[in-house]
């Protein structure tokens, strides 16, 4: 169980961090305007968060344990029964996916204070501030 835990938790993370990088692109693009930057950033975490969510209540429908990625990354050898294994991995992937989507709404709530905080410093200071 301690190694489909960890093989689920690094498919996950490398999944969000790759929408991470997306997100930082996307915010760097906008950097020159800082309300928006950290508008789209709370966007794309948002949106990241509420997909992560959905994916990790809806994940212990899958059919095949084959189809999963942490099937495959597991050693032939070190697999248990497709029967157990279904449970298990579900069970793994949902934690480790509703976890990264609270990171991301938590995420998605600093970005909107930011953006909040630097637009009313743009609006007390004008655009030249």
């Amino acid at each position: 169980m301690e190694r489909i835990t960890k093989l689920a938790r690094i498919s996950v993370t490398r999944a969000w961090g790759f929408c991470g990088l997306a997100i930082l692109m996307v915010m760097m693009g906008t950097a020159s305007h800082p309300p928006y930057c950290f508008t789209f950033g709370a966007l794309g975490c948002g949106i990241t968060g509420l997909v992560m969510a959905w994916y990790g209540l809806t994940y212990h429908h899958r059919r095949r344990v084959e189809d999963t990625e942490v099937w495959m990354l597991l050693a032939p050898e070190d697999r248990p029964a497709k029967a157990v294994a279904l449970p298990l991995i579900a069970t793994a992937m949902r934690d480790e996916l509703l976890e990264k989507a609270w990171y991301s709404a938590r995420l998605c709530g600093l970005f909107l204070v930011l953006a909040a905080a630097l637009q009313a410093v743009r609006l007390v200071l004008g655009p030249a501030g």
